[in-house]
């Protein structure tokens, strides 16, 4: 019997599905997982094996022999580990495909390097559907590793033309911070899409059909994109009596940490992201369900109806905007951490590896990844976007009207705060110095003399 060149731990539904993604290539593929359900399940068309033992799936592979893990990340993947470690000789590879804390990668990186085992933390974006058919993969860890199976991971990977939507981003934990970042930037964008919906539907006072017409267009149209995509999709399905399904479900939304995990790096690393953090913290605030219960019949708005000319357009041009700035803020976060952690990222090749295959794809991407190939800048400053001036006036507009209108919007009056912080040469800090200084003696530094400098601001401080 031939020696397998991978196997694949784990058979829930991403496991089973990257494991059918790698036979269906070519690839002769052992698997393992602990559920003796999940292993009967399992079926595909091609050279596999399903083996009942850990031992019996190590010991079928060609060396040095490339596992990759797709469990629950946290204690799970290290115990998964602890039990693998006996198995594996020196310079067996070890891969994390699922949602790992970047600094759980880096510790498993170094502690596994001393032990002679390369390791990999695979960002694996796209879900069920991307893992079966190609999904976008953000790697890092062992550049060793990388170069003795990368083949098999760009194989596996969704495509662009004859470009692989997979690639070696840099060591330790810089494929899992990238992956994390894209998750931050889809909750951005999820939410953005969730405000428009509220202007289309309370503002404007669209029906049900005429807003998911409208999403259908755009479809087609420079915002043409994953979400835009499903969004259309989704308000097309209808109940069982024939009515929205949407609107019968409960407004409380769920999150599994990665949003979370953004804003943590974003505050550790100083990296203004305003609308990833609305986006969070929306879901965060949708489950105080009694609050808003509450407050709907007693906190009372001087409000006005929305009237909009030439609405569909103006949507869509304050939509793209929004995008963009929700980008750029994630690009500006994993900038800043790979100079900080020394990852030397390449940035126009890790928002290419976005354009197919995962949550967050879009034409958009096309733009940016040459913006970025151009200057590594904020992309709001590129020559490829020179006409976001046009778009800025729909903008603020529609976010203006809503404030108005009494829609609560968080992400797009984001959105316009990081636009025009942006544009804004001299900020209103030099006051927060100041008065810093006056209650704390903090000092400031001045504009006309280097140095530090204390007040005293008020007569008997001293």
């Amino acid at each position: 019997m031939k020696e397998f060149e991978i196997a694949v731990y784990g058979l829930g539904v991403m496991g089973s599905s990257l494991g059918k993604n790698l036979i269906s290539k070519g690839f002769r593929t052992a698997l393992f997982g602990k559920s003796e359900e999940e292993r009967q399940k399992f079926q595909a068309q091609g050279e596999f094996a399903v083996f009942s033992t850990e031992e019996e799936m190590v010991n079928s592979l060609k060396r040095p022999r490339v596992l990759f893990m797709m469990v629950t990340s946290g204690d799970v993947v290290d115990r998964v580990i602890e039990s693998l470690l006996p198995l594996l000789d020196e310079g067996d590879i070890l891969i994390d495909g699922g949602n790992s804390h970047f600094k759980d990668t880096q510790r498993r990186y170094h502690a596994l390097l001393e032990k002679g085992i390369e390791f990999l933390g695979v960002g694996v974006s796209g879900g069920e559907k991307g893992a079966l058919t190609g999904p976008s993969m953000m790697v890092g860890g062992s550049e060793k590793a990388w170069v003795s199976c990368g083949h098999i991971l760009e194989k596996m990977a969704a495509r662009i033309g004859n470009e692989y939507c997979c690639s070696y981003l840099g060591k330790e934990g810089a494929g899992h911070y990238v992956k994390m970042v894209h998750n931050g930037i889809e909750y951005a964008m999820i939410q953005i899409i969730a405000d428009f919906y509220s202007v289309m539907k309370e503002g404007l006072t669209l029906s049900h059909q005429e807003i998911m017409e409208m999403f259908t267009r755009w479809k087609h149209t420079e915002l043409n994109s994953y979400l835009v995509d499903i969004t259309a999709g989704v308000l097309a399905i209808k109940d069982t009596d024939g009515t929205p399904l949407v609107e019968k479900i409960l407004d409380v939304a769920q999150q599994k940490g990665t949003g979370s995990w953004t804003l943590e790096e974003a505050v550790a690393r100083g990296v203004y992201v305003p609308t990833i953090s609305e986006a969070v913290f929306a879901r965060y605030f949708s489950k105080d369900t009694q609050l808003r219960k509450e407050g709907s019949r007693v906190l009372h708005a001087t409000t006005k109806p929305i009237t909009l000319d030439n609405y569909e357009e103006k949507l869509k041009d304050a939509l793209y905007l929004a995008m963009i700035v929700s980008y750029a803020q994630g690009i500006a976060l994993i900038q800043k951490a790979s100079e900080d952690y020394g990852w030397e990222i390449d940035l126009p090749l890790a928002v290419s590896l976005w354009r197919e295959g995962c949550i967050i794809r879009s034409e958009l991407l096309q733009h940016i990844t040459k913006a970025l190939k151009e200057s590594e800048k904020n992309i709001l400053l590129s020559q490829s976007f020179g006409d976001l001036g046009k778009r800025e006036q729909a903008l603020r507009q529609i976010s203006a009207k809503a404030i108005e209108a009494g829609i609560p919007v968080p992400t797009l009056l984001s959105v316009v705060s990081y636009y025009d912080s942006c544009r804004t040469e001299k900020m209103n800090v030099n006051l927060v110095q100041a008065l810093r200084d006056c209650f704390g003696a903090h000092t400031y530094e001045r504009t006309d003399r280097e140095g530090s400098f204390h007040t005293v601001w008020m007569e008997g401080e001293e």
